[in-house]
């Protein structure tokens, strides 16, 4: 029995070890700098961590911490939540009809799936119909797969714990975030800036956020577009018969290169 044992943790070491030197030759050195953008959920059932995927959803991550930075959803419910499946929030109106007042896109990668929990997604109608509304899933839905954009999934097991205890009526009291964020909405301002004007006609009373233009960020602006174009596979480039190593894995390892640490 010790010797199966043994050979169970030789076997999982060689996997860790090939899986960090996959993911270096993937990502290139160094890991992400600008792009480890995290979302903090502050509701009733405590601070709830998230990564967020702006390499992989960017124009979803945008809207998601415009929406947060001017309020809209401060004090939203949980309206929606079903045992096992998902709990839904990012209505002001708390009836699961509300919108911003626009759509935006669907952005899909093959590397981001439904095959494990805790995924943060983007609730909608139907193709192209995502607004405010997102949801976080409480177990693997893989029938969601290409039909949510996912654009974030939890930090640590805590958060999971917390993520759980999400009822019917729980409140979303505030959302906020660490790394580069304002850097990176400067990148979107065209975008944003027209999704303003829509949320200042739907919704006068909301906080102002102005965004910067990209050009006072100087050459730093570049290589934040030069860290997002080499890390990770968009959906739409060259494909390769490679699987990639479900996304809490792969955040596992880069915070193993990185020698960070999840902090509760």
């Amino acid at each position: 029995m010790k010797r199966i044992f043994k050979l169970l943790i030789i076997l999982v070491i060689s996997m860790s070890i090939a899986a960090c030197s996959s993911l270096r030759q993937k990502l290139g050195e160094p890991v992400a700098k600008y792009n480890d953008i995290r979302a903090t959920l502050v509701t009733t059932q405590g601070d709830i961590n998230f990564y967020l995927y702006p390499e992989a959803a960017p124009l979803t991550v945008a809207n998601f911490i415009n929406l947060a930075k001017r309020g809209y959803y401060d004090n939203t419910k949980i309206h929606r939540a079903i045992e096992n499946f998902v709990v839904q929030s990012g209505d002001p109106t708390g009836t699961g009809t509300g919108s911003p007042g626009y759509f935006i896109p669907d952005e899909n990668v093959e590397w981001l799936d439904f095959f494990q929990q805790g995924m943060l997604a983007m609730a909608n109608a139907g193709p192209g119909t995502g607004g405010s509304q997102y949801f976080i899933t409480l177990y693997p839905a893989e029938w969601l797969n290409g039909r949510h954009t996912i654009f974030g999934e939890y930090v640590s097991d805590p958060d999971f714990n917390k993520i759980k205890k999400l009822e019917l009526g729980d409140v979303i009291k505030t959302i906020t975030f660490s790394g580069d964020v304002d850097l990176f909405l400067s990148l979107h301002k065209d975008q944003i800036d027209q999704w303003n004007a829509i949320l200042d006609k739907e919704y006068p009373n909301l906080k102002k956020y102005p965004i910067k233009p990209i050009s006072d960020y100087g050459d730093e602006a570049k290589a934040y577009q030069e860290e997002l174009k080499s890390i990770y596979t968009r959906h739409d480039e060259e494909k390769t018969d490679t699987e990639w190593p479900i996304p809490r894995f792969i955040r596992a390892v880069e915070k193993t290169i990185k020698g960070d640490s999840d902090q509760e």
